[in-house]
């Protein structure tokens, strides 16, 4: 579809001519009724904000200037605020960025077109210096991609999870873009105070604060990073994994056949571990790109403070000539001024002396003998806690006590029934896939989450290692 199939012909229009400016305000003031307002704009609200508006702008020397095409009632005439705001809302109407309708109780509302609202939320984010959250964009995708949700719904987690992941690849290179602009705004100043201006007013509380700084610190996405990847990784290269996805995709009805679901699902895990795989080389960019900004914010201020021919630079021009020619500025000025040399010593001028370093004195070290008593209570306490400990020994014999004298047996019987089943459970997957172990564990054709009791485990098949 071509853009001007969905907008009206002479949309932009309204961002020409000398009205410009009111207009631009206008219609975000327009978009801020539209969040307020549910069922449509009251038109009559709407134009009495605009009356406002052009008063002020008014009253600032900013003109609303009528448009030739512009015609004015009789009543207008008698306040012509009013009926510039009038004439607003029919500019408006004509370019088809608003619609007015009549319902019921006769009166009229405005109701925006959806390619408005688009563009008036595009147009409300560029006016809005925001604190860019990225680590809510890890956090999501982490959410989205965890246990519970890859279980009830894997396909739309999937795929919302890569939407997520593309927000948060676009504000990275939004930022990176952002740094490279100000590069170029903070080159072009002509005045050492402008470049400072820039750098502390602009820059770093533009960029820097609201973004590089959260990067680099309580935004960093590092903590959910690893997490994200290893599940991607794990659900692109499982098959039952990316079959039972495949299958919630056809269920849900987002694709028309399973190739189909295939290709999009598989590309939509690789995008995002590719993204977060690559957010290293992201970081560096964006470091480059803050380094290449203070090198230039500072190259420059050095240049306008070199060549700027201002007074300050005059006078001390003047005086280092006259340390070069002093005679002749002593004829020249001698009428003028009264120069002569004034030398003089004051205790701060002078060197403060170095105090000799006084020797270290190491205190004494005292031996302080235990008893016995207290030994063999360290003793006890440390072997205690030996035979306390879970050992591969312990697991093996937790497992193969359960088994008796079969050679398989499910998962459902190691079901925890106390503390110390509980804590037993997590060494038993992690033993299960070791080779030295006496047995091991078996994946189900068919994936399953037991549940017993309070307790919720994948379910797996043990079999005793001959």
């Amino acid at each position: 579809m071509k853009l001007f199939d969905v907008l009206p012909d002479r949309f932009f229009s309204l961002f020409t001519g000398r009205n410009k400016e009111i207009y631009a305000e206008a219609i975000l003031e327009l978009y801020e009724q539209y969040k307020i307002s549910r069922i449509g704009i009251d038109y009559g609200i709407m134009r009495d904000l605009l009356q406002e508006l052009i008063e002020v702008k008014e009253e600032s020397g900013v003109q609303f200037e009528l448009e030739e095409d512009s015609s004015l009632d009789t009543n207008e005439m008698e306040n012509m605020h009013r009926a510039k705001a009038n004439a607003l809302l029919r500019k408006l109407l004509s370019l088809k960025w608003i619609d007015v309708e009549t319902r019921n109780n006769f009166k009229h509302y405005i109701i925006l077109p959806h390619y408005s609202i688009r563009m008036l939320s595009v147009l409300h984010d560029l006016c809005q210096v925001r604190s860019i959250e990225y680590q809510s964009y890890a956090l999501s995708t982490y959410q989205l991609l965890s246990n519970e949700g890859m279980e009830k719904q894997p396909s739309i987690a999937i795929i919302e999870a890569e939407r997520i992941t593309e927000q948060l690849l676009e504000e990275l290179r939004l930022l990176i873009n952002n740094m490279k602009n100000h590069m170029e705004q903070v080159i072009s100043k002509q005045s050492l105070q402008e470049v400072l201006d820039h750098h502390f007013d602009v820059y770093m509380k533009k960029i820097v604060d609201k973004s590089y700084h959260r990067l680099k610190t309580s935004d960093h996405v590092a903590r959910y990073r690893s997490k994200i990847l290893e599940t991607v990784q794990r659900w692109s290269l499982d098959p039952d994994l990316l079959n039972i996805a495949i299958e919630d995709a056809m269920n849900s009805e987002l694709y028309n056949n399973e190739d189909e679901a295939e290709l999009k699902i598989r590309a939509a895990l690789h995008f995002i571990e590719e993204t977060y795989d690559s957010l290293d080389e992201l970081y560096e960019q964006i470091d480059i790109r803050h380094h290449q900004y203070i090198k230039s914010s500072y190259d420059r201020a050095r240049y306008l403070t070199q060549h700027n021919q201002g007074l300050d630079h005059q006078i001390a021009t003047v005086l280092e000539s006259y340390e070069r020619t002093q005679d002749y500025w002593e004829e020249l000025l001698g009428d003028i001024f009264r120069l002569h040399n004034v030398n003089q010593l004051s205790e701060k001028s002078l060197l403060t002396p170095r105090k000799k370093k006084a020797v270290h004195q190491a205190q004494q070290h005292i031996v302080v003998p235990i008893s016995q008593e207290v030994k063999k209570k360290i003793r006890e306490s440390n072997i205690k806690r030996l035979e306390n400990a879970i050992t591969k020994q312990k697991i093996n014999a937790f497992v193969l006590e359960r088994l008796g004298s079969r050679d398989e047996m499910g998962m459902s019987e190691l079901a925890p029934k106390t503390v110390e089943g509980y804590i037993y459970l997590p060494y038993v997957y992690l033993y299960g896939y070791d080779q030295h172990s006496e047995y091991r564990l078996m994946r189900n054709k068919e994936q399953r989450i037991l549940h017993i009791g309070e307790y919720r485990f994948d379910d797996r098949k043990v079999i005793r290692n001959s």
